[in-house]
């Protein structure tokens, strides 16, 4: 029997490496149980990264794709990002690489995002420079808010990661699967604060929602249970992105679409939020029409079964559970009194900060606020940043409002980053709507659906910010996501003369031999 030096060598190189690794790890996640601190967990998370670093090398994008979706926090790096944030970061960075050491390996063009990209980036990174810098509590600055900055660059970064290559065709549907139901995991949040320990030690991993309370009881229908709501969104988007209006409502289709779909859109309203209601009404309204579905016969089927819903829910509005019913409020319905307390107490509030605070944007439009808040404004914010009912303080003096959460998307452009920042969001949501059109419009007939639902997405992402509810790094960050997504899945930007070329250049095939010519 002979035995191979290299093979010996690598085993014993293994073992060197993994025995002491083992040992440690061991050790630190016994002091983790006994009293868990940031250092050791740091350990932890650093080993952990180590392990996993030659798989994320190797399949970088697709981790990345899964991350943006994925409610996984990574609490053991300072600030607790997200692993979307992180994942976005290390898959440009090695993108950058490979295009500099590979001419092959382009990002896909879409000029009119890309420089508007750029400008929101400069804008940012000026107006930063010019009104106290960018500056992290948790990195022991006297400045904060640099948490805004930097979700408002790893948003702009996100469409550059998802534009740095092509998503082959082959894999479309994984890609989409990954994306979409990499949320699935979300109600973890909802339960983490009610588990005993060491059970509870997941809400590190998956941050819990604040709406259920350590030592309180979960009750289906009053307790707002917004992770699960999230949860069930996912299913449905999936659902809508997979099969579209027509799979899903159509005769003829499997018989459990449409009672599933239903039931998730009823669970996506255990969480309370009127916004959601609306964002699923606009959402299949828009993909309904861009289906065509209004020239055929379930035209009339849907105006009788929304005639049946309302003859149903008017009467019984106020006998639906507390979530459902603050929800539906948003419609004018005959919703308990304690509901409508509840959900007007949040319109008020909205209403009051944006009375207060419009005055103030003439101020900033030349140069903007920032997000940068000193240890005074701070002090001004309190352990309370929850908006308050009560007319008789002083809304721009709230947490919410210092902090520059104004729930508007225009006042959380204009006052960080006054009319720049009305530019730059503009810009980017315009260039990106040219783009998932365009993509609609000529796309392959395999992504009629997926281009379908992104557009529908896209274009109530931009009613939403302009008049119901924005946030500036938010709104940047979702847009550059879709536009990012629809660029790789449909290989650019898509046209009529695109439309029928092959993805690929056919294999070359041998010229027939020649035939001499009579004479």
């Amino acid at each position: 029997m002979t035995t191979n030096p290299a093979a010996v060598l690598r085993m014993l190189i293994t073992y060197a490496i993994c025995v002491p690794v083992a040992i440690l790890m061991g050790y630190m996640l016994t002091e983790v149980g006994n009293s868990p601190t940031y250092s050791n967990m740091f350990i932890i998370g650093i080993v952990v990264a180590f392990i996993l670093l030659p798989i994320v090398l190797k399949w970088h994008y697709p981790i990345m794709v899964f991350a943006l979706g994925c409610p996984i926090t990574l609490f053991f790096l300072k600030g607790s990002p997200s692993i979307g944030q992180v994942m976005v970061i290390i898959s440009l960075l090695i993108a950058i690489v490979e295009r500099t050491t590979n001419s092959k390996r382009r990002f896909i063009s879409a000029p009119g995002v890309t420089w508007a990209m750029i400008f929101t980036l400069a804008m940012a990174f000026f107006t930063a420079y010019l009104t106290g810098g960018i500056g992290l509590h948790t990195m022991g600055s006297d400045v904060g808010g640099g948490k805004k900055y930097i979700a408002l660059f790893i948003g702009i970064a996100t469409f550059f990661a998802l534009a740095s290559r092509k998503i082959p065709k082959e894999q479309r549907n994984l890609y989409i699967a990954l994306f979409i139901l990499s949320g699935l995991p979300t109600f973890i949040g909802d339960l983490s604060a009610t588990l005993p320990a060491p059970l509870n030690y997941i809400g590190l991993i998956i941050r819990p929602t604040g709406y259920t309370k350590e030592g309180q009881s979960v009750e289906i229908g009053v307790t707002r249970l917004v992770a699960l709501g999230t949860t069930a969104g996912v299913i449905a988007n999936f659902m809508l992105i997979k099969f579209g209006m027509r799979g899903i409502f159509a005769k003829g289709n499997a018989w459990w679409r449409l009672p599933l779909f239903l039931l998730m859109l009823a669970v996506t309203l255990l969480g309370g939020f009127r916004i959601v209601l609306l964002t699923y009404l606009i959402t299949c309204f828009l993909m309904f029409f861009m289906e065509g579905l209004h020239r055929t016969r379930l035209l009339p089927v849907f105006l009788f079964g929304g005639l049946i819903s309302i003859c149903v829910i008017v009467p019984l509005a106020d006998k639906l559970p507390f979530t459902l019913q603050r929800a539906l409020s948003v419609l004018p319905l005959n919703v308990s009194p304690e509901a409508k307390n509840d959900a007007e107490g949040s319109s008020e509030w909205r209403l009051r900060i944006w009375r207060v605070m419009w005055p103030q944007v003439p101020q900033y439009l030349l140069l903007g606020k920032g997000y940068a808040l000193t240890a005074e404004d701070y002090a001004m914010m309190g352990a309370n940043s929850a908006f308050s009912a009560d007319a008789q303080r002083d809304a721009s003096q709230e947490g919410l409002a210092i902090s520059g959460d104004y729930h508007n998307g225009p006042l959380s452009t204009l006052i960080p980053f006054g009319i720049w920042g009305a530019i730059s969001i503009i810009w980017i949501a315009f260039a990106g709507l040219r783009v998932l059109y365009r993509n609609f419009k000529y796309g392959d007939a395999e992504l009629r659906i997926v281009n379908t639902y992104l557009l529908a997405n896209y274009l109530w992402h931009m009613i939403c910010y302009s008049f119901v509810f924005g946030a500036y790094g938010n709104d940047v960050n979702g847009f550059a996501t879709s536009i990012g997504l629809s660029l790789a899945l449909n290989w650019g930007v898509m046209g009529p003369s695109a439309k029928h070329q092959p993805a690929t250049l056919p294999e070359t095939q041998p010229l027939p031999p020649a035939r001499l010519l009579p004479a």
